[in-house]
Order: structure tokens, then C-alpha cells, then sequence
């Protein structure tokens, strides 16, 4: 669906909704509109996340929001931040959202190693633990972030027997965030997760194999939050789109 025809589509279920729970009538503005789909989208990928490595249907669904990239710039990392003095680390494209597969390349684009993630509680026992050791064919990696002129940056630090001298390339496939559901041209002096304008109604918004997936939450959503409904207020805190 394109962004017009979703905000039509929860007019239409709004009034569905009214009916079959014999409520009152609630009319979304547009900025309510964008907030609620915006938020039932972020739900809907968040709780399909940890099915993506053993459901093809899910990857399929997620296929729009689904990213590669090469990175080959190593980034030099205050040592003292990193888990390992002589590990590697890779800035993150901005807009990553959840690493699904990844590995380390030479600059063939043969495999060197690829590449587990490693929980923090875990770190220092694989690393004195030889029968886990990253040299069997793995890297290990930690996800980091650093300030970088007042804006949060994240990172992967890569401990593997890679030397960083032969300049490894980072590859890696992931989940990039859901840009807002933005269903006007400009919200005017609101904004959902920073963004207030749309210049093109007519696009094909992200996870439209998703899309009645998304409005029926929206609809559940935008009612939870504005009625006497005993879970509005547990709705309405879980709202996590600034605006």
C-alpha cells in the first residue's frame, strides 16, 4: 500500500473496529495515524526478529528493510574501549537495526572467517577457553558505540586472528530500521522519531507484505491508547516513537 492509501485503510478499520467492539468512534489525525503505524511496525519486526534465521517466510516479508554493505575502512578505536587491544573495528551504517549475517573478506572477497556474536557475560571465558577458540574457522563480535562529536555512533569490534595489517573487509547483512510511517506531506509542528514530512504520498511504504498486519495493531493500538480500555495506559507507555 502507499502511504495514502494506508492513512484511507485506517479510517475504514477504525470504523470496523467502533463496530465489532461496540465502542465509540475514535477519527485518527494524520499525525496519530503515522504515530500508531509507525509504532505497530517497529512491534510487528521486533517480534519476528529472533524467527529470521529459521523461517524463510519471515526473511521474505522482511525482504524490504533488508540491507548489505561492504565496509572497508578499519576504525581506530581507543584501545582501552575495546575487549581486546588487537581486535578490529567497523563503524556501522546508521540506519542498522539488527545484524543477521556477516563475515570477515579478503579484498577477493574470499571468506577469512566468519563471524559469531558474542555475549558479553561469555567474552572472557571464550577467550581463556581454547576449544572455543576464534581460530577454528570464526571471529568473534561485539557490538560498541563511541561518541563521535556528540552523536552516538555503533560499531563492531571483531576479535579474530585476522591482522588488521592485511586490511579485511567487513561484510555484513542486516535489518535496517523502519523509517517512519509519515501518511501527510508535513505534519506541522510534529514529528515521529524526528521525521515530520513525506514528499512523495504515492511511494510503497517499507513491509507491505506487512501492511494489514501493521494497521490491524495500529487500529488495536490508537484505541488501547485513547479509551478507558484497562490497557490504554500500558499501550500509551509502551509508545517509544518520539514525537
Amino acid at each position: 500500500m502507499t502511504y495514502t492509501e494506508l492513512s484511507d485503510a485506517m479510517d475504514v478499520l477504525s470504523n470496523r473496529y467502533a463496530q465489532n467492539k461496540n465502542v465509540s468512534l475514535i477519527i485518527f489525525d494524520e499525525y496519530e495515524k503515522s504515530l500508531y503505524l509507525t509504532k505497530a511496525a517497529n512491534d510487528i519486526v521486533k517480534e519476528m526478529m529472533p524467527f529470521y534465521d529459521r523461517n524463510e517466510k519471515v526473511k521474505k516479508q522482511l525482504l524490504s528493510i533488508t540491507k548489505s554493505a561492504q565496509i572497508s575502512t578499519i576504525y581506530n578505536a581507543d584501545v582501552t574501549k575495546r575487549l581486546r587491544k588487537d581486535s578490529i573495528v567497523y563503524e556501522l551504517p546508521s540506519d542498522v537495526l539488527y545484524v543477521v549475517a556477516e563475515s570477515i573478506r579478503d579484498t577477493n572477497n574470499a571468506i577469512l572467517r566468519r563471524i559469531k556474536p558474542l555475549k558479553d557475560d561469555e567474552a572472557y571465558y571464550s577467550f581463556d577457553n581454547p576449544f572455543r577458540a576464534s581460530t577454528r574457522g570464526y571471529a568473534w563480535r561485539d557490538s560498541i558505540t563511541f561518541e563521535d562529536g556528540g552523536i552516538t555512533k555503533k560499531y563492531s569490534e571483531i576479535i579474530t586472528d585476522v591482522l588488521a595489517a592485511t586490511n579485511p573487509r567487513y561484510y555484513l547483512k542486516y535489518i535496517c530500521k523502519i523509517p517512519p510511517f509519515i501518511v501527510t506531506d508535513s505534519l506541522e509542528e510534529a514529528s515521529v522519531d524526528g521525521v515530520s514530512t513525506n514528499t512523495d504520498l504515492t511511494a510503497v511504504a517499507p513491509l507491505d507484505m506487512l501492511h494489514e498486519k501493521i494497521l490491524d495493531r495500529a487500529i488495536t493500538i490508537g484505541y488501547m491508547s485513547k479509551t478507558d480500555d484497562p490497557n490504554a495506559k500500558m499501550a500509551a507507555s509502551n509508545l517509544s516513537i518520539n514525537s
